[in-house]
């Protein structure tokens, strides 16, 4: 179900954003509490400026894409609808540099980068108990939004943020900043986490794993999650 039209720019985002955490509460997948006012706080326009939307089919190939743009006026209509839907987020193509880059059609490939639909984001988030001053590893970047909850909750200074593709911890780096937001963001391979800033309290995984690593278990802080 989209959003209702709205006035666009900051304010548009705005109620947009009130209007997709009430869904959620709705829903029951988010609850009163830090994670909560994170997401209402968090401008999803900054963090994933640029979204894609897929134009074909599901059966139809190459598949068609469009890159819109925050940037474009006749883009935002759009791409409020789309940030705010509370479903999964495409953000890169084909390994793409995404700094930089030109809005507009995309055909074939697929896409390689994406944030994860905000339900279950937001429930995972709530399971970790985040708390003021916790240290936090968050592995798989993708916009940024994980990262930007946790430094909103437990401040920026403990919070590292890993992801595999230099072009996902460039973006989310140079957009986390614009927020106010400094965490350590780092590129490397999630398995092995980031000894060198560990002990953790919080440790949060948005990629596929057979088992939980056993490093990440060694990063963990006594009596963390």
């Amino acid at each position: 179900m989209g959003t209702p039209q709205l006035a666009l720019g900051e304010n548009g985002a705005a109620a947009a954003r009130a209007a997709m955490v009430a869904r959620l509460e709705t829903s029951g997948e988010v609850k009163p509490g830090p994670v909560r006012e994170a997401l209402l706080a968090l401008p999803r326009q900054v963090l994933m400026p640029q979204a894609y939307v897929r134009r074909s089919a599901p059966d139809e190939t190459p598949p068609r894409w469009d890159l819109l743009d925050w940037s474009r006026p006749a883009d935002r209509e759009e791409l409020l609808e789309r940030l705010h839907s509370g479903e999964s987020i495409a953000i890169q193509h084909e390994g793409e540099p995404i700094l930089g880059r030109d809005a507009g059609a995309r055909r074939g490939g697929a896409m390689t980068a994406m944030s994860s639909t905000l339900g279950m984001t937001a429930d995972l988030l709530q399971l970790l108990d985040l708390r003021p001053g916790q240290r936090v590893l968050d592995i798989g970047t993708g916009a940024g939004v994980t990262a930007a909850v946790a430094c909103f909750v437990c401040g920026d200074a403990g919070v590292v943020t890993l992801d595999i593709d230099p072009y996902v911890t460039a973006a989310a780096g140079e957009r986390l900043a614009a927020l106010g937001y400094r965490p350590a963001v780092a590129t490397g391979d999630g398995t092995t986490g980031r000894p060198d800033a560990g002990p953790y309290d919080r440790i949060f995984v948005s990629f596929a794993v057979p088992r939980v690593p056993e490093a990440l278990v060694e990063q963990l802080a006594p009596g963390g999650h």
